[in-house]
């Protein structure tokens, strides 16, 4: 269960590294630009990638869990 709750909020983690990366590639609401032109660029990054990457990696592993399988130990 716990192997499978982290394959899933990995899988997040790495669907958020990724949009995070679409986003500098293809300089969405000016992006690149602004982290290029800043003082420290790796931490205007990791502002906008760690919070993303925690919150999709979240909702990864939310929705493993609401769409698992129900069974009923005892049949009423």
């Amino acid at each position: 269960m716990l192997r499978f709750l982290a394959a899933n909020a990995a899988f997040g983690m790495f669907i958020g590294l990724v949009l995070t990366a679409a986003l500098l590639y293809f300089n969405i609401g000016d992006f690149r630009t602004r982290v290029q032109h800043s003082a420290m660029p790796v931490i205007a990054i990791l502002l906008v990638g760690a919070p993303l990457s925690l919150l999709l990696g979240g909702a990864s592993m939310s929705t493993a869990i609401m769409m698992m399988p129900y069974e009923k130990k005892f049949d009423e």
